[in-house]
């Protein structure tokens, strides 16, 4: 490749790295689609048969001084099973402390991992992350950590311990979720760490490990560069055609609409160390697809051309000599980038080789690592910012539906005949939450703090946590505000007619600070305090906090809101309108 397109290509490369963490939330078997139920499995034929063409795929040969690295181990291989989809390896330590790394912020990583994880990424050797879509069930999911050294089990994905229970596996630590949707954490030898869907881990644990297509590709790609990728298409071709059949295409690219039909699987390889090139080989079903999916590229590139050139013609002045001038540069850089993505076809496989090899790839990567780790962290704020933001809508929908039952909102809490306060609404507010099996464990006859109910705290809904506050067993950041005024004034439960200064300048339940988390079962709210009412608040998120309206809408409040508005929206009938 020539040295000119390096820079692009990288900073491409390197952004999808980045954010690769962030659109590979962790969520296990929560609702995916089973629309490629009924795909046929790999035969063992077909397996065999991908063995044999994997040998036309081998990665190439590492440049002289550039880190070589063993093939996955038989271990490692058995989380690759015969139902995965796709399964990417990395290399954390070679990358981050090869000398080429220099300008990767590996503190600012470092210390990031240490915070959320609990792991330190300069110990990791190896990482794998393994992909499964089996026939006629919900995808599943697993990320192996393979460490240099043994790794601290009481200080590993500290956040993830309060949903799990600590157990034993084939004799192995293993800390298998309490909840069916969280992950489990599995520690097959001291320097490993599997983190994964429970029933994946035990199937690749206590089964015979079943070879498949992707670790056959897999086990073709000697040495293992930097970052290797191995998708099987098959799995993937219902669910990939769909969306992209949905997708709104310009005409000029509807030559995308063909290609899920015609790919059988993929490979990537790419070393941001060393002079090892960027690899990417595709393989069709057979020559004649291969043929037409070499086509349908050759169609895309010369329609991003036209597209390319038509957007600088019309930023561009066509009197200005240097308008021109700027004008040529584009098209000639833009032609050389594009031709550069052309693949070479032999037989049934399409091949792309980058040569993204030299110093000032990872120089120039680290600088853009740098550049968009604020950016990263922006962007995860506010997808836990907009999981906040639906914890609070499907509170409000409960309420409501609540209201629609009993023709009142709940009270604060449940009471005695005493008056002695016994139960959240929180609790009370389960069966409209879809957790009514819970909602028949407590015993409503008796307070929160009772040697029965008590032992229901660690079961709270996940709805009650803010994501973006660290995770604490059974302590909810959504409350109600409990004062003078209020929707949950004194012990009465209070209606939509009560509300008179209509629903939508009233608040139903507000977001709290970290620090004033409340355990969920407990009558515990927020004291509204008319001289300071902003008391808790404005720390959830940065920059400010979300409150749900009587209306069921929710808003998010910037910490300079005033308090004098504040005030008025926490009451039901202080005759004061607030505009937006």
């Amino acid at each position: 490749m020539k040295p000119g397109l390096r820079p692009a290509i990288v900073w491409m490369l390197v952004g999808a790295m980045i954010h690769a963490p962030v659109i590979a939330g962790f969520a296990p078997g929560g609702g995916w689609s089973t629309a490629w139920a009924g795909e046929p499995a790999l035969s063992a034929g077909s397996t065999n048969a991908l063995r044999k063409a994997g040998a036309k795929l081998k990665a190439p040969a590492a440049a002289p001084g550039s880190p070589a690295s063993a093939s996955l181990s038989a271990d490692e291989l058995r989380y690759v099973t015969g139902d995965a989809a796709a399964a990417v390896v990395l290399h954390p330590r070679r990358v981050l402390t090869a000398p080429e790394s220099e300008f990767i912020p590996t503190e600012i990583i470092a210390a990031h991992a240490k915070k959320e994880l609990g792991i330190d990424p300069l110990q990791i050797e190896r990482i794998l992350v393994v992909v499964e879509m089996p026939t006629g069930r919900p995808p599943e999911a697993l990320i192996l950590f393979r460490f240099i050294a043994a790794v601290d089990e009481e200080g590993i994905f500290p956040a993830l311990k309060p949903t799990t229970v600590k157990d034993q596996l084939g004799g192995k630590p293993y800390y298998r979720p309490s909840q069916g949707e969280e992950p489990g954490l599995y520690l097959p030898d001291p320097r490993t760490v599997v983190l994964g869907t429970d029933a994946l881990i035990r199937r690749t644990v206590s089964g015979v490990p079943k070879p498949g297509k992707v670790s056959g590709m897999l086990r073709a790609v000697t040495p293992l560069p930097d970052i290797a990728v191995a998708v099987d298409f098959e799995p993937l071709r219902l669910l990939v055609g769909a969306q992209v059949a949905k997708a709104p295409l310009p005409p000029a690219f509807k030559a995308v609409r063909k290609i899920p039909r015609l790919v059988s699987s993929a490979e990537a390889g790419l070393n941001l160390t060393g002079q090892g090139p960027l690899w990417l080989a595709v393989r069709a079903h057979d020559e004649a697809a291969a043929r037409e999916l070499e086509a349908c590229i050759g169609e895309l590139l010369e329609a991003a051309k036209a597209m390319i050139q038509q957007e600088l013609r019309s930023k561009l002045d066509a009197e200005d000599p240097v308008a021109q001038a700027t004008d040529q540069y584009m098209r000639r850089v833009s032609n050389r980038m594009l031709e550069a993505l052309r693949p070479k076809r032999s037989g049934d496989t399409l091949r792309l080789e980058l040569d993204a090899g030299g110093d000032s790839k990872v120089a120039t990567a680290g600088v853009l690592v740098a550049l968009l780790l604020p950016a990263v962290q922006a962007a995860r704020e506010a997808a836990r910012r907009a999981m906040s933001s639906n914890n609070l809508k499907l509170l409000a929908l409960a309420m409501h539906n609540y209201h629609d039952v009993y023709k009142h909102f709940p009270a604060r809490a449940s009471f005695d005949s005493q008056g002695k306060p016994l139960l959240s609404w929180r609790v009370h507010l389960l069966p409209f939450l879809g957790e009514q099996a819970l909602y028949k464990e407590f015993h409503l006859d008796e307070p929160w703090d009772s040697p029965h109910n008590r032992k229901l705290i660690p079961r709270m809904p996940n709805v009650y946590q803010n994501p973006s506050a660290p995770a604490r067993p059974g302590m909810a950041h959504y409350v109600a505000l409990v004062g003078k005024g209020t929707l949950f004034e004194g012990n009465k439960a209070r209606s939509f007619r009560d509300i008179t200064d209509g629903t939508a300048n009233t608040i139903l339940l507000v977001e709290v600070n970290p620090d004033r988390a409340v355990i969920w079962t407990k009558p515990d709210d927020l004291a509204f305090d008319p001289d300071n009412p902003l008391a808790g608040l404005g720390k959830a998120h940065p920059g400010g906090f979300l409150v749900a309206l009587c209306d069921g809408s929710v808003r998010f409040f910037l910490q300079g809101i005033h308090p004098a508005v504040f005030r008025s929206l926490a009451q039901i009938a202080d005759g004061q309108h607030v505009r937006d």
